[in-house]
């Protein structure tokens, strides 16, 4: 399950399919890293660098780099 706990709006942008997307930082919760979304993958939104997700069954933190890919934040990139 994906929660948005937080977010803050950066400006529009278009997604896949050129639709209109607000593009936010978010902060997230999800149950297990395998449900970490791609950069369009929660509807409506489209995810900004920066953004961080909290894995609750590992205790882990996520950061959204700007190649649109999650790395935990107590490894080494």
């Amino acid at each position: 399950m994906l929660t948005i706990r937080k977010e803050k709006y950066i400006g529009f942008a278009n997604g896949s399919g050129q639709k209109e997307l607000s593009e936010v930082i978010a902060e997230i919760d999800v149950d297990t890293s395998d449900e970490l979304p791609a950069v369009d993958g929660i509807r409506g939104r489209l995810l900004h660098q920066g953004s961080i997700a909290y894995v609750i069954k590992s205790g882990e933190f996520y950061v959204l780099a700007g190649d649109g890919k999650w790395y935990n934040s107590g490894a080494e990139i």
